[in-house]
């Protein structure tokens, strides 16, 4: 899992949004069980909030161990200004 997570985060950093798309679907097909909260970390990263929002949401039904990370991963920074990340925050019990 972790190489794909990397690589499409570092894919996008490079401006290299095919080799970007494939590794996530990658790591969608071989991981959306098990790893929404790093699909969500990608998706927030690449600035596409609905499907950041989406996939967080199905790792908090998972209860996916990385969600408590939310306040504080630097992967979901572009997510913060949002008022579904506040909403988000709320619903996990943390403070806001």
């Amino acid at each position: 899992m972790g190489s794909t997570h990397g690589q499409a985060i570092a894919y996008h950093a490079l401006d290299r949004k095919a080799d970007s798309d494939a590794a996530l679907a990658g790591l969608i097909a071989k991981h959306s069980e098990d790893s929404a909260y790093q699909i969500a970390e990608v998706y927030a990263y690449r600035g596409q909030l609905d499907k950041a929002f989406e996939w967080l949401n199905r790792a908090y039904d998972q209860r996916d161990p990385g969600v408590p990370e939310i306040k504080t991963d630097p992967l979901l920074e572009n997510l913060r200004h949002d008022p579904r990340y506040i909403a988000f925050v709320k619903k996990m019990g943390l403070p806001t």
